[in-house]
């Protein structure tokens, strides 16, 4: 479904200076407004309220917190795949980082929380819309197959974003219909909502719409039976209902509307050119139109800005060279993991680039020329270099045009000296006669999920005819890695680390496994990485060269924010705080139980 823009109709209120008002002049209809009891009727209106459920999904995923994408910041910055850097500590990477490292100022009031919080509940809201207006208490406002499917879409919507808030926060209220305006809803018992979220999930099944195959674009961007039995798989999941897992699970596997892409398509899988793929069970699809930029504006300039201490960027991404001073790198960690295990991968390479692999790999738009370049004592002196597609490796390494900012930032903050490049925006996802607005779509699952999914369900009861370690195996193949001889869920742990890093996965999994401790203990005491250039001397600012070739220098810093009380505590940390201003409005009241109870640990 696309992303449609909902008319707003302002209406001015003309003041006649008279020396006696009529009042009945002021009882002018409001145009452009259509009464709710003269809306929630037809298909039609039940297709208009449902776009404006899909378009607070996009708004949700899209949203701004503090200069970074809220969602990406919440379910991604606590994993132990990323760091969350920038050009420095503490700069407008705020927020991001102090989830990221777990610090002691990582608190309730951090806006992507509430702009998380906030987006979920509205989306709950929209869907409630639908639901109260066009089912009503058993269904019998449903008198089309239209208004069913609707109906059926936006419950399942529905139970997706509380699935959400349930993993996110425990205990967020459940909300089944439009709440007034003086609702003070409270907390919602962990089990029973996960209940209730699959019984919903289920309750949907019946009146949504199959994709209509591998090829089926549109399939990709709505709430389809396969969409929602994958979540309704990954509900039971984390629910620990193995067998409704692999049932649910592998409905979707055999219903044949889904496939991995191909290998060579893993560099397009997060771009334009990749939208709607074969792998897509669900994403928000979107179109660009005239005045919605800011959202996604936004965003991707964000993601651009991930490599703002670069000189010169490859001609493949946005051109975006100042701004906000963010950097997401994967941790050491992670990299020598995956290097470890698939160094030559075409998942490692396509996703990962090494400081060397972004300087030499990747085409750039420099022109042969000469330029002022200071030696080890500071003189300048005139250096002549070839275009870059006329240079060799060697040369590129040399070329003084390219590597880290060294005038501006001597080190870039947290990172290892690799670049997370799955995300990054390409030029070729612009839309036209636009250097910031992209258009790819943004996904909310794929098949190879739904595949480490159904092996982890295998791996956790009984894989009798193989089919979870061919799961488990087939992600491993497509993506040119080693496959695995065993299903266990130490592979499976493994192999979805590597295929779903950074898609908001990896935090949940090791909480919900019990791992997240053991796991996320390094974030108490290691230092931080800072990435220099052997090819500067180190605190010149770019006004000296070594002489040596381009080359990721690591040094590693106790900058002290593990010694200041930060890093993951358990009891704590395996949930975010409610928001403030939400416990603010609601508090709880031991005595009459009611409001909104504070999580353990940021009370």
């Amino acid at each position: 479904m696309k992303k449609y823009i909902i008319l707003g109709v302002s209406v001015a209120l003309a003041l006649f200076a008279t020396t006696s008002c009529n009042q009945n002049l002021l009882n002018i209809p409001q145009k452009g407004v259509i009464n709710d009891e003269d809306f929630y009727n037809t298909d039609e209106d039940a297709q208009s309220a449902l776009t404006a459920v899909y378009d607070e999904f996009i708004s949700l995923i899209n949203a701004q917190g503090s200069n970074n994408p809220a969602w990406n910041v919440v379910v991604n910055a606590p994993g132990d795949e990323l760091y969350w850097g920038g050009g420095k500590k503490n700069g407008s990477s705020s927020g991001g980082q102090e989830i990221n490292e777990f610090r002691n100022t990582f608190d309730s009031t951090i806006p992507h929380i509430r702009v998380v919080y906030k987006g979920l509940y509205s989306l709950i809201y929209k869907a409630n819309l639908v639901l109260d207006n066009f089912y009503g208490e058993t269904g019998e406002k449903c008198d089309s197959q239209i208004k069913k499917q609707c109906v059926a879409e936006a419950r399942a919507i529905r139970a997706w974003a509380h699935f959400n808030a349930a993993v996110i926060w425990g205990t967020p209220p459940m909300v089944e219909h439009v709440l007034s305006s003086d609702a003070r809803p409270t907390n919602c018992d962990h089990q029973v909502l996960m209940d209730w979220v699959i019984s919903e999930f289920k309750a949907a099944l019946p009146d949504l719409q199959p994709r209509k195959g591998p090829g089926d674009k549109s399939g990709a961007f709505r709430m389809t039976s396969g969409a929602c039995e994958a979540f309704l798989g990954k509900a039971q999941i984390f629910n620990e209902d193995w067998a409704g897992a692999k049932t649910s699970l592998k409905n979707v596997i055999d219903s044949g509307n889904y496939a991995l892409a191909p290998t060579s398509d893993l560099l397009n899988m997060f771009h334009k050119v990749g939208d709607g793929n074969c792998e897509k069970v669900l994403e928000m699809n979107y179109v660009y139109k005239d005045g919605l930029s800011g959202v996604k504006y936004h965003f991707q300039r964000n993601q651009a800005l991930f490599f703002r201490n670069i000189k010169e960027y490859p001609t493949v991404l946005i051109q975006a060279g100042d701004g906000w001073g963010n950097n997401v790198s994967p941790t050491q960690k992670f990299m020598d993991a995956i290097m470890k295990h698939e160094p030559n991968s075409a998942r490692r390479k396509a996703w990962f680039a090494s400081y060397e692999e972004w300087l030499t790999e990747y085409p750039y738009a420099l022109k042969a020329g000469t330029v002022d370049v200071p030696d080890e004592t500071g003189k300048k002196s005139k250096v002549s270099y070839k275009a870059d597609a006329d240079m060799t490796k060697d040369e590129k390494l040399m070329d003084y045009r390219r590597g880290l900012n060294c005038e501006k930032y001597d080190e870039t903050y947290a990172n290892y000296g690799f670049y997370f490049m799955k995300l990054a925006p390409w030029d070729s996802d612009l839309i036209p006669n636009n250097a910031t607005v992209t258009e790819e779509n943004r996904i909310i699952m794929r098949y190879a999920e739904v595949l480490l999914l159904y092996a982890e369900a295998c791996a956790m009861s009984n894989d009798t005819d193989g089919s979870g370690l061919k799961a488990l195996n087939a992600v491993a193949q497509r993506a040119g890695a080693p496959t695995y001889d065993k299903l266990t869920m130490d592979n499976v742990k493994q192999e979805k680390w590597f295929e779903l890093c950074w898609e908001g996965t990896r935090f949940w999994d090791l909480v919900r496994w019990g791992d997240a401790a053991t796991v996320l203990a390094w974030k108490s005491h290691d230092k931080t990485p800072y990435l220099g250039d052997e090819f500067y001397i180190k605190g010149s600012m770019g006004k000296k060269t070594s002489g040596k070739p381009h080359k990721a220098r690591i040094s590693f810093i106790d900058d002290g924010w593990a010694k200041s009380g930060g890093g993951y505590k358990a009891g704590k940390h395996e949930l975010y705080p409610f928001p403030f201003d939400v416990i603010q409005i609601n508090p709880w009241n031991e005595e009459t139980k009611e409001g909104l109870k504070q999580n353990p640990g940021w009370e």
